[in-house]
């Protein structure tokens, strides 16, 4: 690094380097250039560096069509800044209000989707490696402030990181985004325009008390002050300390990943028995990771959404929550399931099939044992631990067993229901996930539905003291 140049060139450098974003030489970085003295340091800073490294640098600037001529002004000038120093500038005009409405979000979420989107268009028409931001060590603390107040864990604590990715929230657009200015305080980029002799502008929203964030930097942020002068920067060491611990657990996550993760159509799969398994910290990174693959790096889970889904995988299958982003989490006997369209039927229809006694049957993918035994050799305890595996009471069923998927006006008597109701009343009263219903094999006798595979027995063919003869069903997925 070169020691000579003014600190905030030097702490901007350090961060490029360490982001990557120098080498190999020649990369393209977008400035994101509002016009404020955050975003002025960054360019200038960005532009000085240029001339040390072989950097090709851009400016952006959109307008979010929220302040009229106030907002044509603000671009105005950063076209006529970028033009004095040489720096191509590229500027973009969005409907943001219009944007809240048909993504029913906060206007200050569809700014930032506006905003986001733009430079992510810039970048990819300009062959840019990253686009750079003006956050600061000042907002840092605000959004760790934010992320605390919103509920969302250790990860929330973190803050903005050097380097992140964005994706737009259908998918569409990608970009990474620098904040080489995180170490630097708000302060600090005032008196670097003023020393330029640089007159930013000045975005009268910033004080508009609609604004989360503007609550917060002017109501909440004064008052942590007098509880200690040294707020803002306590809250960047703690999203320092927070990013840390945070490396440290998704090399934990990334050990395991592989044996309890696996793709899915427009998801993820998560085998559930392997990830119980994991200690519960572990879960909820797992989660947040399988969660910002399919939604992006710089969408947020709360620590409640976290538990939520933790405490479903616990409980078994057929829960459900609709999540950020169109994502929906799933739970089912097996695996837990990520994803952003409603699920395929998990399993193939089945047309009725007769279920010889002592021998395996192929059908449709299932592969069905069926045997004769003394109520002597039950294991029970084996049952318990696999729900498909299943004892009935022969004389109760009969010799004529078939397997088949449900029809229209199934009926079906569960173990311990005082009378038969609705298969399909059933298996919504059981919790059994939508897409699996329709594949579900069923075992059916002259009696009707003696066992819903995986699910529940037939109270009339439980065995009994009496039981004299005992079937042992087992049902498994081939392959």
């Amino acid at each position: 690094m070169n020691t000579g140049i003014p600190p905030i060139l030097a702490r901007v450098e350090t961060s490029l380097a360490n982001a990557g974003l120098l080498q190999p030489p020649g990369q393209a970085i977008v400035a994101a250039v509002s016009g404020g003295p955050d975003s002025l340091t960054l360019l200038h800073a960005l532009h000085a560096l240029s001339g040390e490294h072989p950097l090709r640098l851009h400016g952006a600037h959109l307008d979010h069509g929220l302040r009229g001529a106030e907002s044509e002004a603000d671009a105005a000038f950063v076209q006529e800044t970028c033009s004095r120093l040489g720096v191509p500038c590229h500027m973009g005009k969005a409907d943001v209000l219009g944007l809240q409405k048909a993504q029913r979000l906060s206007l200050e979420a569809a700014a930032r989707e506006a905003r986001y989107t733009f430079l992510a268009g810039v970048a990819a028409e300009v062959g840019a490696s990253a686009v750079a931001t003006g956050h600061t060590r000042d907002d840092q603390a605000e959004t760790v402030l934010l992320h605390l107040a919103r509920g969302a864990g250790l990860r929330g604590l973190r803050g903005m990181l050097p380097l992140s990715r964005w994706r737009s929230r259908e998918g569409a657009l990608e970009v990474a985004v620098a904040r080489p200015l995180l170490d630097v305080t708000r302060q600090e980029t005032e008196a670097f325009c003023m020393s330029l002799g640089l007159t930013p502008r000045r975005d009268a929203s910033n004080a508009d008390p609609r604004f989360q964030r503007n609550r917060l930097r002017l109501k909440v942020m004064p008052q942590l002050a007098k509880l200690n002068p040294s707020a803002r920067e306590a809250l960047a060491r703690l999203a320092a300390s927070a990013a840390l611990d945070i490396a440290y657990l998704n090399s934990q996550v990334d050990a395991v990943w592989q044996e309890v993760v696996a793709p899915e159509d427009e998801g993820l799969r998560i085998e559930r028995a392997g990830f119980l398994a994991l200690h519960p910290s572990l879960q909820g990174h797992l989660l947040y990771r399988a969660y910002a693959e399919l939604a992006g790096e710089a969408a947020e889970l709360t620590f409640g959404q976290i538990e939520a889904m933790r405490e479903m995988a616990a409980l078994g299958a057929g829960r459900e929550v609709t999540l950020g982003h169109g994502l929906r989490f799933f739970t089912t006997h097996q695996d837990l399931l990520l994803a952003k369209t409603p699920l395929a039927p998990s399993w193939p229809a089945i047309q009725e099939t007769p279920l010889p006694l002592g021998c395996e049957t192929r059908i449709a993918g299932w592969l069905v044992a069926i045997a004769c035994l003394g109520p002597g050799h039950m294991d029970a305890g084996r049952m318990r631990l696999d729900p498909y595996h299943a004892y009935l009471d022969a004389g109760a069923v009969g010799p004529r067993l078939r397997l088949r998927t449900r029809r229209p006006g199934d009926r079906f008597h569960p173990l311990g229901v005082s009378e038969a109701k609705k298969l399909k009343d059933f298996l919504i009263d059981a919790h059994v996930p939508r897409h699996e219903r329709d594949g579900i094999p069923l075992l059916v006798c002259e009696k009707g539905i003696a066992w819903v595979a995986g699910w529940r027995v037939a109270e009339w063919a439980r065995v009994t003291p009496e039981t004299q003869r005992v079937l042992e069903v087992k049902v498994s997925k081939e392959g």
